[in-house]
């Protein structure tokens, strides 16, 4: 059976066509600058073929989805009859706690979730909608980032903030990530052949967006990120934690609208809007290195950030088995890992140096790396993560349960 998985940015289109009988990745590619000039649609066969990249003129999500159908239908897939459902990644679920079924309500909720996650939820329900114009035979599931976290227990979740937020409008932490925190804590359980029911686990998500979670024997009991996709650490071009009080000084001494201001938050803060360079962590660290101030700040800050984190997640667990690194800086950057743990031995955090530094990297073979130096206490891994995999399983579980309400 074969499971088509959609993950839709503002300006992109990634997808993952899976053989599930064999968790096997058939196809993969992005489509990307969507709407910008230079918009490329990079693809590859398999889990390790060869890219290939290809200048196409798209100019929204809608045309983006016929390239891409297009060339599935050309590949691997005869026709689309082939894919008996489309997993759709949606950032924020609201009142859904798992994979659902699109519909009517469903979108409805996606749609009133939208000032939650803005820079991802209105090129997401644009997906949606377009796709099941194109596939309107399929079952398409929303699969959402927030699921993993419904385990956050209410003291955990809760905002400092009169009660009547949380109780009658439900403002609380939901937290991000889910598939890549449980995707990778998985991995570490079996890496470590313990089953994951007795671990006690911190998972660092570092990428363009960015989250620390405490997993205590395979459920989320906290996370950075909160009921908004802005909370917590330093990300790309996201704030992070910042003093509420100081909001709306500023939106007074600057003139700005309540929009406005969510704009800074999102798009000119965290790692551009420190360095005034780049929200590309590669490039701050370059610049960094050759002695540029704020690059330095900037790398200084996020390091300090998620250490913070890590040790907040420390006190919630009462202890730890293992420590994970993963997305794009965490999975790539020995520089930021070793900033991150740097002095924190009698804590239990003792990283081999040539392990973090060496050659050996993740592949999608071998997506665990243990970095951890003999005499660590606490196991340290850098982990690829792969969250399509995740939103494939759960889409599969739910197209399951529909044909069996139809027998």
């Amino acid at each position: 059976m074969k499971i088509l998985v959609i993950n839709s940015g503002s300006s992109s289109l990634k997808y993952t066509l899976f053989e599930m009988a064999h968790e096997k990745v058939l196809f993969s590619g992005t489509v990307d600058r969507i709407g910008l000039s230079g918009t490329t649609h990079e693809f590859r066969v398999g889990l390790n073929g060869e890219d290939e990249t290809r200048l196409v003129d798209v100019t929204d999500h809608g045309e983006a989805l016929d390239e891409i159908l297009s060339t599935l239908t050309n590949g691997p897939l005869d026709s689309l009859d082939e894919l008996p459902a489309v997993a759709h990644r949606v950032g924020h679920g609201g009142k859904y706690k798992e994979a659902v079924p699109v519909n009517s309500d469903v979108v409805r909720e996606i749609r009133r979730m939208t000032p939650m996650i803005p820079l991802h939820h209105p090129a997401m329900i644009k997906e949606i909608e377009e796709c099941q114009i194109r596939m309107p035979d399929a079952l398409h599931v929303a699969v959402f980032d927030t699921s993993f976290h419904r385990t956050i227990p209410d003291y955990a979740a809760i905002y400092g903030l009169p009660y009547r937020y949380f109780a009658e409008r439900g403002y609380r932490k939901t937290g991000f990530h889910g598939h890549s925190h449980q995707y990778v804590s998985g991995k570490v359980s079996e890496f470590m052949q313990q089953n994951i029911r007795d671990l006690k686990i911190i998972s660092c998500h570092l990428g363009n967006g960015a989250s620390v979670t405490a997993i205590d024997g395979g459920r989320s009991v906290d996370t950075t990120l909160g009921m908004t996709a802005v909370e917590g650490l330093i990300m790309g071009t996201r704030s992070g934690d910042v003093d509420p009080g100081l909001m709306p000084i500023i939106m007074k001494e600057d003139s700005l609208s309540p929009d406005q201001t969510i704009d800074m938050l999102y798009r000119e803060s965290g790692l551009l809007g420190i360095s005034g360079l780049s929200r590309d962590m590669r490039e701050v660290e370059a610049a960094a290195l050759k002695g540029n101030d704020r690059a330095t700040l900037a790398l200084s800050a996020f390091c300090h950030k998620a250490r913070r984190s890590i040790g907040s997640m420390l006190m919630v667990l009462g202890g730890c088995d293992a420590l994970i690194f993963t997305g794009g800086i965490g999975n790539n950057s020995s520089t930021v890992r070793f900033k991150i743990l740097e002095g924190t031995a009698k804590l239990g955090f003792v990283m081999d140096d040539a392990k973090n530094n060496g050659q050996e990297r993740t592949t999608p073979e071998s997506p665990v790396l243990d970095i951890s130096h003999p005499e660590s206490g606490i196991r340290i891994f850098v982990v690829r993560t792969f969250e399509e995999l995740m939103m494939a399983r759960e889409c599969l579980n739910v197209l399951k349960i529909v044909r069996e309400q139809k027998q």
